[in-house]
């Protein structure tokens, strides 16, 4: 597929990052980019795109064992010892052969491949055509619609207490690496104090 043009895909990854993740967006619900990470990461060249011709969605399996493949090797390289703040490092594997079949599989596999990364300390994000993520502080926004399918894998950082709250596996893994900067007054979102707090009191956790 497009064996005549190998940086077509490449190409409108980075526009979609560039365009529309690193812009601001009414529908989200607050001020800034839909996702402020990104425009740091690719300011700093700490983003890596890769172009997944060879998956094509068939079966969940496949889609399951190439991406925890991808989230496993990604964790391999460690965190970035010249990194004492929120870690840039971060990778986009697109798979513009995935098609709509392939979307719900993605979907059906996505629990799956989050817990595989939460253990490892990252982050995953899905993104398709028909994604129906939705955002945090918005819920009629389906903010993770992509031009191809995608999966982001970044290293896990305090702000993802938004994502991590509800189960207590997550939860706990999250709480281990960030506990330290609600203690010393580093976070001050209220939004993230709150669901902080809730969770620790929900999933019965000492302070």
């Amino acid at each position: 597929m497009d064996g005549n043009h190998p940086d077509k895909y490449r190409r409108l990854a980075h526009a979609w990052l560039r365009e529309y993740v690193s812009s601001a967006d009414r529908r989200i619900g607050r001020s800034g980019p839909v996702c402020p990470f990104v425009p740091h990461a690719l300011a700093q060249h700490a983003l890596q795109t890769d172009i997944r011709y060879d998956i094509t969605g068939c079966s969940e399996s496949e889609l399951t064992d190439e991406l925890r493949a991808e989230i496993c090797e990604f964790a391999a390289a460690g965190r970035p010892a010249h990194s004492a703040g929120v870690l840039l490092e971060s990778r986009l594997v697109a798979m513009p052969c995935v098609d709509a079949d392939g979307w719900e599989r993605l979907d059906a596999a996505y629990g799956h491949l989050k817990d595989v990364a939460v253990g490892l300390g990252l982050m995953v994000g899905q993104f398709h055509p028909r994604c129906d993520e939705r955002a945090v502080r918005n819920p009629d926004f389906r903010v993770s619609v992509a031009p191809v399918a995608m999966l982001a894998i970044r290293h896990m950082a305090p702000h993802d207490i938004l994502f991590l709250h509800r189960y207590e596996r997550w939860f706990k893994e999250y709480d281990s690496r960030f506990r330290s900067h609600f203690q010393r007054g580093r976070i001050r979102d209220p939004l993230l104090l709150s669901l902080y707090s809730s969770a620790r009191d929900h999933h019965s956790l000492s302070t």
